[in-house]
């Protein structure tokens, strides 16, 4: 009896953390991907985690600047919806990564990185505000 209780109690709990778990998703995506994500959903957050004077120099359209190195980054991400998808961003793609983990353990549903940053986009000949 006391075994089964405990089997009862360990199925609860992965039912619990796992079937009716919200399904969120992170990837890193390359050029072509991010962009055609970026055109087929007008609902898409679209965040540059580099510094202000990177953002001054040239970001993609539309894009907002939330320094994950900023002491409140937490707080201005915090300010975004987490039941939309947010589409994320740096220079190579290590902040931007880093800023995915964040938004992850924040509960965001839809994360989506660009592999290889605004200087991969860049090289592709997509466009860049200035």
């Amino acid at each position: 009896m006391k075994y089964a209780l405990l089997l009862w109690v360990a199925l609860g709990m992965s039912i619990g953390n796992g079937a009716f778990a919200q399904n969120k998703s992170a990837k890193t995506t390359e050029v072509a991907g991010f962009e055609k994500g970026l055109n087929a959903n007008k609902a898409i957050q679209l965040v540059d985690v580099r510094t202000a004077g990177e953002y001054a120099e040239g970001h993609l359209p539309n894009a907002r600047n939330i320094d994950i190195n900023s002491a409140d980054f937490n707080q201005k991400v915090a300010k975004l919806d987490k039941s939309k998808p947010v589409y994320v961003y740096c220079a190579v793609g290590g902040r931007s990564a880093k800023a995915m983990s964040q938004l992850q353990k924040m509960g965001f549903v839809e994360i989506v990185n660009l592999d290889g940053g605004i200087k991969a986009w860049s090289r592709e000949g997509k466009k860049v505000v200035r």
